[in-house]
């Protein structure tokens, strides 16, 4: 962890171990979300807090560093979604005593990927919080995450990272792909990361002919772009909310159209088939 992203405040409330037991970090990348989590459970743990931030040095900076502190965890998605059953499985972890940590931390990976039964069972946790344990859930979008549980949170706002900074993650002979999906992505490094994962080529081609379909209204052109997995589908609608929004702004879309993509995605998110999604979205784009 290099650079050092965590709001001041923050770090400043985490330094007098009088921090809220809910946070919401949002914006950025899930990198830069991912290692302000990280620094913050250092400095509420380091057993020798210099002013500059933690030591790096003593057990807890280490095994916090390299994934191996029993009181530090990150939950990811185990597919599209964080599911109920997830969320029940990590609350035993939460409940559990401090093994050898002042403060447990628990950071939720695309907690806007949360279901709403996993998000209502999550709510129920936070309404009795453990003592001394900090939950943070990240999110590229906030609006994903069920309000009654983000108006608890303590929010955070990262600025969305630069392209330079994004394209260092990729050596010289990726950098010219590299850019285009985060240009694709509308300069969202998370989805830009995702088409990479996926391939730009392979997206473009996928989009370039969902497009077709809808400027000729064919809804038999459909067909050959199915079967879809839920991951990949999940990237397509978070592209084509980019390009919507882009040209909402230059009056190529309509607010409807945002509107149409927004619930195609919140769907998606919700475990509804791919198949289905696509085919309501189309048809309501035709309109």
């Amino acid at each position: 962890m290099e650079s050092n992203l965590l709001p001041a405040l923050l770090e400043k409330e985490a330094r007098t171990k009088k921090i809220a037991h809910l946070l919401l970090f949002y914006g950025g990348s899930a990198r830069d979300r991912l290692e302000s989590g990280l620094r913050l459970a250092q400095i509420l743990n380091c057993q020798s807090l210099l002013p500059t931030g933690p030591c790096q040095q003593c057990s807890a900076c280490l095994k916090i560093l390299s994934g191996n502190h029993p009181d530090v965890l990150i939950l990811e998605p185990l597919k599209t979604s964080i599911g109920i059953e997830q969320i029940l499985n990590w609350q035993e972890k939460v409940y559990r005593k401090h093994y050898e940590a002042e403060f447990k931390v628990f950071l939720l990976d695309r907690a806007d990927s949360l279901t709403i039964p996993a998000a209502n069972a999550l709510l129920k946790v936070t309404e009795e919080p453990p003592e001394r344990t900090v939950i943070i859930l990240s999110a590229e979008n906030p609006e994903g995450i069920l309000p009654t549980l983000r108006s608890r949170a303590q929010s955070y706002f990262f600025p969305t990272g630069k392209r330079e900074k994004w394209l260092e993650n990729y050596d010289e002979n990726q950098r010219l792909e590299a850019a285009g999906a985060f240009r694709l992505s509308g300069q969202n490094p998370d989805l830009a990361a995702a088409i990479m994962k996926y391939g730009l080529e392979p997206t473009k081609k996928w989009l370039d002919m969902f497009w077709k379909v809808i400027a000729e209204e064919d809804f038999l052109g459909l067909f050959p772009l199915f079967p879809l997995e839920k991951e990949l589908a999940l990237i397509y609608v978070q592209v084509m909310a980019a390009q919507v929004q882009a040209g909402l702004r230059e009056g190529r879309f309509s607010a409807a159209d945002l509107l149409a993509v927004g619930q195609a995605l919140e769907g998606l998110r919700k475990q509804a088939n791919p198949r289905l999604v696509i085919e309501v979205l189309a048809l309501q784009l035709f309109q």
